[in-house]
């Protein structure tokens, strides 16, 4: 694996807001996961790599993720994108809910991470998936895991 291809698959796919990268976050305990938009953050992810692994990008609506994030998820970037996944990990299968935490700053957001299962059996990146308060996507990676944030 290539740092060139994994820095592909993050320019390509990971889009944080600017205070985010710099936020302190804490763990969410499973009281705290409850009101936790996880369901939404698993269903999205889901949604979006089963279709770019079956060649149809899921365009992004508004109630799902937040303006700059529609605008970088073209077809064509979903595509692009999933190409150097694929060519990494092999196809895409489903991911399981590992952690979460929340930002300590305002505004919130919920970090989600999930450990991928795809086509090669070694391969086990990590999906990690940002949501705003409003439920909305705000961003989206894969990266090889590592087991702390």
């Amino acid at each position: 694996m290539t740092i060139v291809k994994i820095l592909i698959i993050v320019g390509g796919l990971l889009l944080q807001l600017p205070g985010l990268a710099q936020s302190n976050y804490e763990a969410l305990n499973e009281d705290a996961l409850k009101s936790a938009p996880l369901e939404a953050a698993q269903s999205l992810a889901n949604t979006l790599l089963t279709s770019q692994k079956l060649g149809q990008p899921h365009i992004l609506s508004e109630s799902e993720a937040i303006v700059a994030l529609q605008e970088e998820f073209s077809a064509e970037k979903q595509t692009q994108t999933y190409g150097a996944i694929r060519d990494l990990f092999g196809d895409y299968q489903s991911i399981t809910f590992k952690e979460a935490y929340r930002t300590t700053n305002a505004p919130a957001y919920y970090i989600f991470r999930f450990q991928g299962k795809f086509e090669r059996d070694n391969a086990q990146p990590e999906v990690r998936v940002v949501m705003n308060e409003k439920e909305q996507l705000a961003g989206f990676s894969i990266v090889p895991w590592q087991d702390s944030l």
